[in-house]
């Protein structure tokens, strides 16, 4: 059997004899990309074109070979122009929609993909793709009704029971991703990425202890696997295991999702050497709450006798000025500095144990103006004041798990006796509507512009319930009395079977018993607000 370098030089024979052929142009340039040339591969597929430009398979071949050396946007025209040919090519038009989905067009390339089905149904690529893309659109429910199609045509198929497992990990459906991941790895043992992502149903399951041999055993399979490695982190720091957990945890600046938008440092990053008398720009990398959790190691590395420039999101400036030298926004020039380091960093470098969390509380305080203005806004204390925050960024990958819907916290809003005063910002429609029939709940919306002024209501609060958002970091830091409802799979910071935090003295949680069931929770808390209130002496 001729090998793929007996075609090249049969192809290369051919041309030579007749330089400007190009059907002997086209064939080399086949040759050579079966090969695994596909830098010569364009070379000679293009001048095929440019002698033929009405060859359409050498455009179909010359996009695929630009679309291997990841220059999908190149490759664009030349599908189109073979499409202009033969409009009813459901191979090419099924190229056509990889690149675009590659050079960023999604809606384009979900209409392809659905062009190349209509012409061919049992186009399982073409599926098993347009799957992927409606799942990174976010349209999980579509994409695995999709996956579901590829594998009643193919049910060995591995890769779409992968498939569909992340579709069903996105429509937290954990138990039944699992099983998809496990079917994944029986017909393929040595899949690496279906280890991981069982590990990642583990987690979703509040089995962290399963999730880990799971991502070690990616890990074995293939070293590059930088989820596995950060997925294990999770579950080590979850634990409480944070000495393997901290250092597992700074792989997720090798995942290039995370880093995208991640703004570029010209200093070089600190890794703990001495610091006094050099300048340290630390930085927010994730979230709110992250960013109020972590700040708290800025005096620490002021106490090594550095100056501190720290950046933070807009809304946190006013509330952080004081902690460090300097504090600024991101995206604002920065002043001249020696090293730059990420926030959640520092407890690597701190060597922060489950016994060594620093938790000098409070650390963040209102200032004294914003409380005199709201002491005056929300008048004397009659009952006690419970602030409340129910809801955080939507965006958040796990916020469905987390947010509660206000008419499902009527059984607490509704307690006699009690005054709840909304402690979060942005309310969702919803919500507004479910807050527009409870007059015993204030709403302040615009007035908390800033965490600053955030602080300064709750400082006049006698109680905070939060679900896990920045609000509930935000009271802790103050050392405010907190009560988390925090959903099953909790976030590494709650650790396990802990109804106390080390992070943040103050607070009580109340764990979810079952994912996606709150009710017993928030009859729970509801009893402790009674118990609560039926102490209360005066406040405000």
């Amino acid at each position: 059997m001729d090998t793929p370098a007996d075609a090249v030089e049969a192809a290369r024979r051919r041309l030579a004899a007749n330089p400007s052929d190009a059907e002997a142009l086209f064939a080399f340039g086949n040759a050579l990309w079966f090969a695994g040339e596909p830098d010569a591969a364009v070379t000679a597929l293009a001048r095929a074109v440019a002698l033929r430009p009405d060859h359409a398979d050498a455009r179909n071949n010359l996009g695929n070979a630009l679309v291997e050396l990841d220059r999908p946007a190149e490759a664009v025209p030349h599908y189109r122009a073979a499409l202009a040919m033969r409009a009813s090519h459901a191979p090419t038009l099924y190229n056509l929609a990889n690149a675009l989905l590659a050079a960023d067009q999604p809606a384009e390339a979900e209409a392809r993909f659905r062009a190349a089905l209509a012409l061919d149904p049992r186009h399982a690529g073409a599926m098993n793709n347009l799957g992927n893309l409606l799942r990174a659109l976010g349209r999980a429910e579509d994409a695995a009704e999709l996956y579901r199609q590829v594998i009643a045509l193919h049910p060995d198929s591995a890769g779409a029971r992968n498939n569909l497992g992340l579709a069903l990990l996105a429509l937290h459906r954990a138990t039944e991703a699992a099983e998809c991941f496990m079917d994944a790895l029986r017909l393929r043992p040595d899949y690496a990425n279906a280890y991981n992502n069982l590990g990642g149903a583990m987690l979703a399951m509040d089995r962290p202890e399963e999730a880990i041999p799971l991502f070690r055993q990616a890990l074995a399979l293939d070293e590059e696997q930088v989820q596995a490695r950060f997925g294990e982190s999770l579950a080590l720091l979850s634990l409480g295991r944070f000495r393997e957990g901290w250092e597992g945890y700074e792989s997720r600046w090798q995942d290039a999702g995370f880093c995208e938008g991640t703004r570029e440092r010209a200093t070089p990053r600190w890794e703990g050497e001495d610091a006094a008398g050099r300048t340290l720009l630390l930085h927010s990398e994730q979230g709110l709450g992250d960013t109020i959790q972590f700040v708290r190691y800025a005096p620490m590395v002021r106490a090594l006798g550095a100056r501190v420039v720290l950046e933070v999101q807009a809304p946190l400036v006013p509330l952080l000025e004081g902690l460090a030298d300097v504090v600024l926004a991101e995206g604002a020039e920065l002043p001249p500095h020696d090293f730059h380091c990420p926030l959640l960093t520092l407890p690597l470098l701190f060597g922060t144990t489950l016994e060594s969390i620093p938790a000098d509380i409070p650390y963040l305080r209102a200032d004294g103006a914003r409380r005199a203005a709201w002491r005056e806004r929300l008048g004397p204390a009659r009952l006690p004041r419970i602030g409340i925050a129910f809801s955080g960024s939507e965006e958040h990958p796990e916020d469905a798990l987390r947010s509660i819907p206000v008419a499902q916290l009527r059984p607490l809003l509704t307690l006699p006796g009690v005054e709840f005063h909304v402690a979060q910002r942005d309310v969702r429609a919803a919500d507004a509507d479910a807050l527009a029939r409870l007059p015993g709940v204030r709403v302040h919306g615009e007035r908390l512009e800033t965490f600053a002024e955030t602080a300064a209501l709750l400082h006049h609060m006698d109680l905070v319930v939060s679900v896990d958002t920045s609000v509930a970091h935000l009271a802790g830091a103050m050392g405010l009395p907190v009560w988390l409802l925090v959903q099953t799979n909790a976030d590494f910071r709650w650790l396990r079977g802990r109804a106390d935090s080390p992070w943040y003295p103050s607070a009580r949680l109340f764990r979810q018993a079952r994912a996606g069931e709150w009710t017993r929770e928030i009859a729970l808390v509801a009893q402790a607000v009674r118990v609560f209130a039926g102490r209360w002496t005066g406040g405000g």
